[in-house]
């Protein structure tokens, strides 16, 4: 891959994504191995079939956007560890026709499986404590949005995207 090549893909994300190791400096090949090993999940029904489960209806917030649909891997997600190739929630944003489109992965980490002493930094981000969903009440845990199919004016990190909508969703 050329020089020009890998400078385009690591601006194409708004901001530079940091590496698969917890405190290093993003590379393009970080990113592409994180956009190669979630490429399966643009078929939802691959998603579902190693274990990924609907938790709630799209996530919308009024004036900022959406996070679309998230479907969780309750064995990742109860794990305690961050791995890049193996995001605990998908995101996908329901379509006109029916269909989910994959948007992006979140990285997550329960609080009570957490061994840090602070929130845990991953590719190169503090991740953010959070007590809920949408309007869904959750266990305490630590969250990273990736946008990595679906670019994010706000920022590759940002957790709502206002270009993603819920509209389409039917439960």
């Amino acid at each position: 891959m050329s020089k020009l090549t890998k400078l385009a893909l690591a601006t194409s994300l708004a901001i530079p994504l940091a590496s698969a190791t917890l405190a290093g400096i993003a590379t393009p090949e970080d990113i592409d191995t994180l956009r190669s090993a979630v490429s399966r999940y643009h078929d939802i029904n691959v998603a579902k079939a190693e274990g990924f489960e609907q938790l709630f209806e799209c996530t919308e917030h009024t004036e900022l956007g959406s996070m679309g649909v998230h479907f969780l891997h309750t064995g990742r997600a109860g794990d305690g560890e961050l791995v890049l190739t193996e995001p605990e929630v998908l995101m996908y944003e329901p379509m006109p026709d029916g269909s989910m489109q994959f948007i992006g992965v979140e990285f997550v980490v329960f609080e009570k499986d957490w061994e840090g002493d602070s929130a845990p930094v991953f590719l190169g981000k503090t991740l953010q404590r959070k007590t809920s969903v949408g309007r869904h009440e959750v266990d305490p845990f630590y969250e990273l949005h990736v946008w990595s199919a679906k670019g994010n004016i706000s920022g590759a990190f940002a957790d709502w995207n206002p270009d993603v909508t819920c509209d389409h969703f039917v439960e």
